[in-house]
């Protein structure tokens, strides 16, 4: 029950947070109380505000687009398949497994009341939902029905259970996803994208200060590289470079840092190219503007120009990508992680997809995804307003 009372507790505050500060920043409530205007009426928090709750709608459309996906399906194929021995069952029991599952799974009912359930399992409100193993026994009485065992679990977002994956079936997707797999994509994935920002961004730098030199002409020539040879043959050619040349484990283990570290370079030098090809191209646009003009004319020197004018305004474009980048880390590569053997989400969706699909196991992965994907693109908006000095938010 205090869980129950702390989930739609927190819940609550939420959602009057984000509607207050609506309506403050439109100047329907509080409109002539500076102070509360000045907390909760700020441009930038009406902004971020306004961009949640449009993320918010995008997560219900692409929660409606997996529910789709199930309804469409075949519901005896879904009942054969999730049954093993669906073929040495009498047909009443048949049907009576068959509304066991569907039941289970949320889409027994009418279309509407399957879209109710969906919601209410998918949104993020804290639950109980029970699951029950029974045993049927066809005797001279007719059918005889025992309950063998009835779990329940609490939950704040039900993804359902895997059904088609052998290795997993009857876990819940949400812990597979969130303690089997995605631990292993994010670890490779948030160094490989320090490294690749840590590397990415100097040596942008560097091509830009030095441009028509070597070091940008051997840049340019490795960007080129990138874009002309498929990704797939690029990272294989970077785990020949690293695992045969260098000596390094082309196995990824756990408990082994040195395995981790191909996966982790193939993704770093993948990426630091194309941060590398951005910096430069947005500072050498910056060379010619006339604050730049102004500041030499000033007598300011060159590495102040660079670092304190030029740079800062290059890196503004380039900023909303860092949200999209740390957080896409969550979900994986597939080639990456099918390469080093890596079990991660990119692996398990194609596991999922494997004849029969799991379409849970599917859906869990797409509304996961689609909520990282808008949280980085609402996360990367308001950063962008943030350090944008040209973004205004009056309508004047």
């Amino acid at each position: 029950m205090a869980t129950f009372l702390v989930g739609y507790t927190i819940i609550f505050v939420i959602v009057f947070l984000l509607a207050f500060v609506m309506l403050v920043g439109h100047g329907i409530i509080f409109r002539n109380n500076l102070i509360v205007r000045r907390i909760f009426g700020q441009p930038l928090m009406v902004y971020s505000v306004r961009r949640v709750i449009s993320g918010l709608i995008s997560v219900l459309l692409a929660v409606s687009a997996t529910y789709m996906l199930i309804r469409l399906q075949d519901t005896f194929t879904l009942c054969k398949a999730a049954i093993s021995n669906w073929d040495k069952l009498d047909p009443s029991i048949q049907s009576i497994r068959c509304d066991q599952v569907l039941e289970e799974l949320g889409i027994s009912g009418s279309v509407i009341e399957q879209l109710l359930t969906y919601y209410y399992r998918i949104l993020p409100f804290p639950k109980t939902l029970c699951s029950t193993e029974l045993s049927y026994v066809l005797g001279e009485a007719g059918l005889e029905v025992t309950i063998i065992s009835r779990n329940c679990r609490n939950f704040v977002i039900d993804l359902g259970k895997i059904y088609f994956i052998d290795s997993y079936v009857g876990q819940y997707v949400i812990d597979v996803i969130f303690k089997s797999k995605m631990p292993h994509s994010f670890r490779i994935g948030a160094i490989a994208v320090a490294l690749e920002l840590a590397l990415g961004y100097p040596l942008g730098v560097y091509m830009a200060k030095h441009h028509d030199g070597w070091i940008d002409r051997i840049g340019k020539g490795y960007i080129i590289s990138i874009d002309a040879i498929p990704g797939v043959a690029y990272y294989y050619i970077w785990m020949t470079i690293l695992c045969f040349g260098f000596g390094l484990p082309i196995m990824y283990k756990e408990a082994d840092f040195m395995s981790w570290l191909p996966a982790i370079l193939t993704m770093a030098f993948t990426g630091m190219a194309g941060i590398a090809l951005w910096v430069r191209r947005y500072m050498l646009n910056e060379f010619n503007a006339d604050y730049v003009k102004f500041a030499r004319a000033k007598g300011m020197s060159e590495n102040r120009i660079m670092w304190i004018h030029i740079l800062r305004n290059a890196m503004v474009p380039l900023v909303r990508s860092i949200p999209a980048a740390i957080l896409g880390a969550l979900l994986g590569s597939f080639y990456i992680e099918k390469i080093y053997s890596i079990p991660g989400l990119g692996g398990f969706l194609i596991q999922a997809n494997n004849p029969p699909q799991d379409y849970f196991a599917i859906q869990g992965i797409v509304v996961i995804s689609a909520l990282i994907s808008i949280i980085s693109y609402v996360a990367g908006d308001i950063v962008t307003a943030m350090v944008d000095p040209r973004i205004s938010f009056s309508k004047e």
